[in-house]
């Protein structure tokens, strides 16, 4: 089994309709954040997966439709939301994306310094300022 969600890993959602008016049907759009904590695994286990087959989960797929998107914009659109599907996939954690924060954000700038276009994960004055941007809960 290849696994390809459209709530968590079709990475041209949550933008506007390309007929008529408001958004796409899969909207809204699908932050990193949904993309890292989604677990094929966990997901087959909810469902009622029988843990002897959970080896047949080869590994997943991210999705990106071009009536959604344009040469222009394909690379803002899948980075570095790619990059937390390949940690999910790759190294399937046992953490949130909670965890991996920090290290998204370097990545991010990262892809930016090798010339990709990688979309921005929080506004450059948090980069900035590491640790102040947080939300605390009360």
């Amino acid at each position: 089994v290849i696994f390809s969600n459209h709530d968590a890993w079709y990475l041209d959602c949550g933008y506007s309709s390309w007929v008529g008016e408001g958004n796409n049907w899969c909207s809204p759009y699908k932050g990193w954040q949904l993309a890292y904590d989604n677990n094929p695994r966990q997901i087959y286990r909810d469902q009622g997966g029988s843990p002897d087959k959970e080896d047949l989960i080869l590994g997943g797929e991210a999705a990106m439709w071009s009536e959604q998107v344009d040469g222009a914009a394909v690379m803002h659109k899948l980075w570095p939301r790619l990059s937390a599907l390949a940690e999910r996939l790759w190294s399937d954690p046992t953490h949130t994306w909670k965890q991996a924060e920090i290290r998204m954000v370097s990545h991010r700038e990262d892809l930016v310094a090798r010339g990709i276009s990688a979309d921005a994960l929080q506004p450059l004055w948090c980069n900035q300022n590491e640790g102040l941007c947080y939300v605390s809960k009360a």
